[in-house]
């Protein structure tokens, strides 16, 4: 395959969106991909999905966008180039799955599951793309990702999921979501399919 210019998929400031995600001295995190489905992709990344860069930056580094910033090429119909847009920040509650969630907050998930008809994954399966919260885990058991570095467990970063709204379908109309190390934002991470 051809090599080819990343698109940008999200540029997060932490004036807009602050949490515990946050290097010290990092203000700015910039996500990109390849447009194009690997079906061979590195170690960390999920087989079937665009290649994932993550960019930690600080805000006062960052001069300006390119005047003529690279196209990027598809070899493929099913290329990933998300549409301009800009996120609307809104902070919400989201849950760890049901086996992880607090003995005293069961009964209440089971209220909730049986008042929506949602299935188990009600309280994670949130619409839309979020920076932290909890993975779902609706089509497997919760898995856990450990850093390659130093073994920590890791955390969720960011999901990118499915909509018409960004023209970005993953997967089966599912969701990418990338795994970070908490103890160290330049130790390698994870993309997973799900």
């Amino acid at each position: 395959m051809p090599a080819t210019a990343m698109v940008p998929v999200a540029q997060i400031f932490r004036r807009d969106v602050p949490g515990p995600w946050w290097p010290a001295d990092i203000d700015l995190l910039q996500i990109l991909w390849c447009p194009n489905e690997h079906w061979d992709p590195p170690a960390q990344q999920a087989d079937t999905s665009p290649v994932v860069e993550l960019r930690w930056r600080r805000a006062g580094d960052v001069t300006g966008p390119l005047t003529t910033p690279p196209a990027p090429s598809r070899y493929d119909e099913d290329g990933y180039l998300p549409r301009a847009c800009a996120f609307t920040a809104e902070p919400v509650t989201d849950f760890p799955f049901r086996e992880e969630l607090p003995a005293e907050l069961q009964p209440r998930l089971e209220e909730l599951v049986h008042a929506t008809g949602d299935g188990g994954d009600a309280i994670t399966r949130l619409a839309g793309w979020k920076l932290g919260g909890w993975p779902t885990w609706h089509l497997t058991y919760p898995t856990a990702f450990t850093c390659d570095d130093c073994g920590t467990a890791m955390t969720l970063l960011f999901t990118v999921a499915s909509d018409a709204e960004t023209r970005v379908i993953v997967g089966r109309y599912g969701d990418l979501r990338i795994f970070t190390c908490p103890a160290d934002h330049r130790h390698g991470f994870q993309v997973d399919l799900h």
